[in-house]
């Protein structure tokens, strides 16, 4: 029996329900045409998907891959689907944009509000993640453009700058009286120091770039954002080094104070924006978008 999309959606309600009645309700179809549907993808691919020995349906690690897939696969054509008939009304659409969590939060937000204002009409989904997880979305189709922290280097991508962020080295006012000024970089290796967790992109680069200039920070915290890096630095724990854009708002209610460090080597990474290479064709919908990032990092963000 040939492989249908209906089958893939059933399967995901059945996964994500924990039962064939359940997803049932959700698709449209009886229990028994639920589990017919199954029994053909599961003869199809040869190799069972659920795990039907408990009381509860779970998916088998071959069920957690089609799982996987049939999601993107549904995303895909449901996508299709919209774009075609979008072209025939470009005041309207929708386009999917990525960005990485610790730059999207601060730097999407202001651009979003202008293009709604500017296409009320264009639907804009948005998917945060981290900088790898956003990248495979790009290369799978999931969304037409990504907002990195950095340049990508993919065969299949491109990425034009956006704009260059400056790693800062930032604490409480409190804590800012107790430190020479400006700091010099000996010292920093004597402070405590709250950082982005390891590994990560952010952290390889500022330990790369301190170990190049003979610092070894002495790192008290380590957390999963940079939310949680400034919380605990406005709370008085210790220092960060931090991209600038990520404490922009801190900064400017004076939550946040700057610390200059003498000696220490410039470190900034470029905010980018990422597509696809060779374009497949975009919709008027990602064009307009893509031009107002663009656009709006121009003329100075």
């Amino acid at each position: 029996m040939p492989l249908l999309l209906q089958h893939l959606i059933t399967f995901c309600r059945v996964v994500e329900t924990g039962g064939f009645a359940r997803a049932g309700a959700l698709v449209g179809l009886s229990q028994p045409a639920v589990t017919r549907q199954i029994a053909a993808l599961e003869a199809e691919l040869g190799i069972p998907l659920l795990d039907r020995s408990g009381r509860q349906i779970y998916p088998t690690p071959a069920g957690r891959l089609v799982y996987e897939r049939a999601r993107r696969i549904i995303a895909a054509v449901n996508s299709l689907k919209e774009e075609v008939a979008d072209l025939a009304h470009p005041e309207r659409g929708r386009v999917a944009i990525g960005v990485v969590t610790t730059v999207g939060l601060r730097l999407l937000p202001p651009i979003l509000a202008a293009f709604k204002k500017e296409h009320p009409g264009i639907r804009v989904y948005v998917k945060a993640d981290r900088t790898q997880e956003t990248i495979e979305r790009l290369l799978e189709g999931e969304i037409e453009l990504a907002i990195l922290p950095t340049p990508v280097t993919h065969p299949r991508l491109r990425s034009v700058p956006l704009m260059e962020d400056p790693v800062v080295l930032v604490c409480a006012p409190s804590r800012r009286a107790e430190l020479p000024d400006p700091l010099p970089l000996e010292k920093l290796a004597e402070i405590d120091l709250i950082s982005f967790q390891a590994p990560s992109r952010f952290r390889t680069f500022v330990d790369a770039m301190l170990e190049q200039a003979g610092v070894y920070p002495n790192v008290t915290m380590e957390f999963d954002s940079h939310e949680a890096v400034t919380l605990m630095v406005e709370a008085g724990f210790g220092c960060a080094l931090v991209p600038a854009s990520a404490v922009e708002r801190e900064l400017a209610l004076g939550t946040l104070v700057r610390v200059e460090v003498e000696g220490m080597p410039r470190m900034a990474r470029t905010t980018s924006l990422a597509f696809r290479h060779p374009n497949p064709g975009w919709s008027p919908a990602t064009e307009r978008l893509f031009q107002m990032v663009v656009d709006f990092f121009a003329q100075g963000g």
